[in-house]
């Protein structure tokens, strides 16, 4: 099997389809004019338009995530309501309380609390209520890793709440856990409903659970997924590791091989009807 990144390459170790590639001993390329069996659109970036160069380089391949162009916090709340029928945003303007103001851009660091009303409304910021995912003294947080349809595997995030102003919290070692047993049939339907919406066929979701009303929310949608047990930062177990990627490793390969035997079927049967994702 051989990839084609375009138009970056995910050339940082904690990206996970980098080990899931080296498992698998892929060939990969940046040359749009080399050989290869499928693309994948890759670039971290929140907004982007696919690049007309690889169009016309693709022919009757797949490309892997040619429709996920917007994982904007705006775009994410927007699909999040279409789906589930209820979202996280508020108006700064009218509520009272307490919100977190957050970048609209994906991956970018300064959300914080702030107290509304605010008199001046930045359209470069996202404004959501607070939601309360606190079990046992630990906020929860589901990281929800996605590929073609399919959600093998949740990891548990669990970081203590924050108390006296402290930034350094404790945060236990992210929890293996079964789709099953998070989330119910309907919100896993739901969830990948979510995807199909947003154009994502591999990447990640970060997800929360209101302790109160047991609604979800879907806060962010991750097209470059990294971090996550690759490297230490979140003190991943060995054995925990391991079996993660392993079981991502066999997921996006059936996956894939799959494609590349329905795309050869559809070809025989209508050359000319060949498609993208």
């Amino acid at each position: 099997m051989k990839l084609l990144f375009y138009p970056q390459y995910p050339d940082k170790e904690y990206y996970s389809i980098t080990h899931i590639i080296n498992r698998l001993n892929y060939q990969v390329t940046r040359d749009l004019n080399a050989s290869f069996d499928m693309a994948f659109l890759w670039s971290d970036v929140t907004e982007l338009d696919c690049p007309s160069e690889l169009l016309e380089a693709i022919g009757n391949r797949h490309i892997i995530n040619r429709h996920c162009l917007d994982i904007s916090k705006k775009h994410v709340e927007q699909l999040q309501y279409a789906v589930f029928g209820y979202g996280s945003f508020i108006d700064p303007l009218t509520h009272y309380g307490r919100c977190v103001e957050k970048p609209n851009a994906n991956g970018v660091k300064g959300g914080r609390v702030i107290n509304t009303p605010i008199a001046h409304y930045d359209e470069n910021k996202v404004y959501q209520a607070l939601i309360d995912s606190t079990v046992g003294g630990y906020q929860q947080e589901y990281r929800v890793p996605v590929i073609f349809g399919q959600l093998p595997i949740v990891y548990l995030v669990q970081q203590a709440v924050a108390c006296d102003g402290l930034d350094d919290r404790d945060q236990k070692p992210p929890e293996l856990l079964g789709t099953h047993t998070v989330f119910s049939y309907q919100e896993q339907i739901n969830i990948t409903k979510f995807c199909k919406l947003i154009g994502l066929d591999f990447g990640e979701l970060d997800i929360v659970r209101c302790a109160q009303s047991q609604r979800l929310f879907i806060l962010d949608a991750n097209k470059t997924p990294a971090g996550y047990g690759m490297l230490n930062y979140f003190l991943w177990q060995s054995k925990d590791r391991e079996v993660a990627l392993d079981l991502l490793t066999e997921t996006f390969d059936r996956a894939v091989n799959k494609l590349l035997i329905d795309d050869s079927s559809s070809e025989f049967a209508n050359p000319i009807g060949a498609h993208n994702l």
